[in-house]
């Protein structure tokens, strides 16, 4: 690992210290969300999920296992819990093949602004959207300039996401 990968996530680590999940969203139940399932199988599911520390999921095989689109069905408070572990994932393995689809699915939470991603990352405060922002920064550094990218992310929608959003202040701070 190199120190700009320890470095990011020293910095993932501290910035979402203390996030929990509590009712919000989790990673079983963003399966059952994508086929229409109701309350009870989604309270069921949700048995199975970390809810306290997040650093739990890094590493887990299940964060990279969960088909669909995971990022896409967790509301703020979920996406807030789950997002330090997809990005220490793509700090570490950002080119892992079995990652890709997620990957691929938190490049396109993170970079397409549309109202309802806004509106879910606007939960972030200011150390976490800075956290967000240096590992885009990391990501494109890294993986976007080399021929062999394999996400379907433009460069202008990904610098100006970095240049716009991320290098933005919150519009109200939030507690952690």
């Amino acid at each position: 690992m190199s120190e700009r990968q320890q470095q990011l996530l020293d910095t993932i680590a501290r910035a979402f210290r203390g996030v929990e999940l509590g009712d919000g969203v989790s990673l079983h139940e963003t399966v059952l969300i994508d086929l229409y399932e109701g309350p009870e199988a989604r309270q069921e599911a949700r048995l199975l999920d970390e809810k306290h520390d997040w650093r739990k999921l890094v590493g887990d095989p299940a964060l990279v296992q969960v088909t669909g689109s995971p990022l896409s069905f967790y509301d703020a408070t979920g996406l807030r819990f789950h997002l330090p572990a997809y990005l220490s994932l793509a700090v570490t393995d950002f080119d892992h093949e079995d990652a890709a689809d997620v990957l691929g699915g938190l490049m396109f939470t993170l970079t397409n602004l549309c109202e309802y991603n806004l509106e879910r990352l606007s939960i972030l405060d200011s150390p976490q959207r800075q956290c967000v922002k240096d590992v885009l920064v990391y990501l494109r550094d890294e993986f976007y300039l080399r021929d062999e990218y394999e996400y379907e992310l433009e460069s202008l929608e990904l610098d100006q996401a970095i240049g716009g959003y991320w290098n933005s202040e919150p519009t109200v701070e939030r507690p952690a």
